[in-house]
């Protein structure tokens, strides 16, 4: 009798959740069933279900303990499906990205990935290529093609006992005179940007307002060019993450790393880029607006920028977006004239 009770006490442990299981399989092959091709056999449709509880189980356990400085809500929906039940944006992403990130090599939407087939400016800026080459008849356009692919990898998870993760990340952002077929349809300016930082999970909340991720990075962004068009800079920056309902804000101020004289392509970039970044994303539905400000903070000799969007479903895997943009640095050949841009074209992945 004594040798029977560790069973039984560990069959009416067991005994509810084996319960559950069972229902779940049965909820899975009857949906299956329902919809399975009449050649698809009953074994088939059985060791399908099976497989789908046994993958949507190692999911969750590696999703809920295999990343210290993430932790999320989950939840397994009845065709084995492991989703998180956070209604943050935010978290969503978070929580797809390191679903994402066990496969090796991964790359991961960053930056907002976007092309605009119409970029209208009031007036191309040309006096850069005009100083670098006097003899050249330059004659760009005022509409041209503008585009953006930016890609990121994690390194590694868990680190600072489990307080950080580490990424990697590259930006590319290009103008393309393709309708400027005089002038053999030239890039006029493509600007580059490494990355790597460290993202810190906070949970700071001040009057509903909550600082869900603290970024700490380095940048640097270049246009690969030489002589009078070479334009480059350093930066190392934080990055703070907050929401609040359907809005999403960044605060992103940086410091430029100093450069010596003789190799700065551009000592005075800073006063005109700013020294910080200010943004916010607002979700209505499937739509969403954002608005990015910069500026230096000197009222003397006052510099800056505004950025606004809008992205909007148009399929499932492609949205349409609009763009206008007024101030300084929208590219980096740019960064000390002003320049204001309107533009309509595709976004392939948003902010959130």
């Amino acid at each position: 009798m004594k040798s029977m009770i560790p069973t039984l006490l560990l069959t009416a442990f067991w005994w509810p959740f084996a319960v559950q299981s069972q229902e779940s399989l049965n909820e899975c092959m009857l949906t299956q069933m329902s919809t399975a091709d009449d050649t698809v056999t009953v074994g088939a449709i059985r060791d399908y279900c099976l497989g789908t509880q046994e993958q949507a189980a190692t999911d969750k356990e590696t999703l809920s303990s295999g990343y210290a400085t993430e932790s999320f809500d989950i939840e397994m929906s009845e065709t084995g499906e492991v989703r998180t039940k956070d209604k943050s944006a935010l978290s969503r992403r978070q929580f797809l990205e390191k679903k994402e990130a066990r496969n090796p090599f991964v790359l991961l939407p960053h930056k907002p990935n976007y092309i605009i087939l119409s970029n209208n400016m009031s007036s191309p800026n040309q006096t850069p290529f005009e100083q670098d080459d006097p003899n050249e008849d330059f004659r760009f356009q005022p509409w041209e093609t503008k585009f953006q692919v930016s890609l990121k990898s994690p390194i590694a998870y868990g680190l600072f006992n489990g307080r950080a993760d580490l990424f990697v990340a590259y930006t590319n952002r290009s103008f393309w005179q393709q309708f400027n077929k005089e002038g053999s349809a030239p890039f006029r300016d493509s600007n580059h940007e490494p990355e790597a930082w460290l993202a810190f999970k906070n949970d700071f909340e001040f009057f509903g307002i909550k600082n869900s991720l603290i970024r700490t990075g380095f940048s640097h962004q270049s246009n690969g060019q030489s002589g009078q068009l070479s334009r480059s800079w350093n930066r190392v920056y934080a990055d703070f993450v907050l929401e609040h309902g359907n809005w999403y804000y960044s605060f992103k101020p940086w410091l430029r790393v100093a450069e010596s004289y003789d190799n700065d392509d551009n000592p005075d970039i800073d006063e005109y880029m700013g020294n910080f970044e200010l943004s916010a994303l607002y979700k209505a539905g499937d739509h969403n607006l954002d608005v990015m400000v910069r500026n230096n903070l000197d009222f003397g000799e006052n510099y800056g920028a505004i950025q606004l969007g809008w992205s909007f479903p148009l399929t499932d895997n492609m949205r349409g977006y609009v763009q206008w943009f007024n101030g300084y640095g929208e590219s980096l050949i740019d960064y000390n004239a002003h320049s204001n841009s309107i533009g309509f074209g595709i976004q392939f992945s948003d902010w959130l």
